[in-house]
């Protein structure tokens, strides 16, 4: 299996097996202070899913930790999915997983880096690195 696609984003949607996305593709956060709730994110994932993996359920898991490892979401998300083999797919060709992971109201204790880790199948697919900074509102 292959992970092509795995962004964060304000808004994502899994529709008919395509990925709609708005405000896409970031990696930073800014607070004015710490802690910090950040009211809404969006994690995309596609999954390419080879012919030989089809109709078979697979587990997946998508941990959020700091830079030292410690987890930020008291359980990482858990879940299963199956790939069918619809009409017409032929050996050797792929299906595509499309999966969004919505988020509210993340709290950050402290700035730094932060990653989320996707596993499938208990092995790790792809990480997602993201910032959450420190910004001084402007005085006059």
């Amino acid at each position: 299996m292959e992970v092509s696609t795995f962004l964060l984003a304000d808004h994502a949607e899994a529709v008919n097996g395509k990925l709609y996305v708005i405000g896409g593709a970031w990696n930073r956060i800014s607070a004015a202070s710490f802690p910090a709730t950040h009211g809404h994110l969006a994690v995309g994932v596609v999954i390419h899913v080879p012919w030989e993996s089809a109709n078979q359920l697979h587990t997946m898991e998508l941990r959020l930790v700091d830079a030292d490892g410690a987890p930020i979401i008291p359980e990482p998300v858990r879940g299963t999915f199956e790939s069918g083999r619809p009409p017409g797919m032929r050996p050797g060709d792929e299906h595509l997983v499309v999966m969004v992971f919505n988020f509210n109201g993340l709290s950050f204790e402290h700035p730094g880096a932060f990653e989320f880790h996707l596993l499938v199948d208990d092995a790790e697919m792809r990480r997602l690195r993201f910032d959450v900074v420190l910004v001084e509102s402007a005085t006059a």
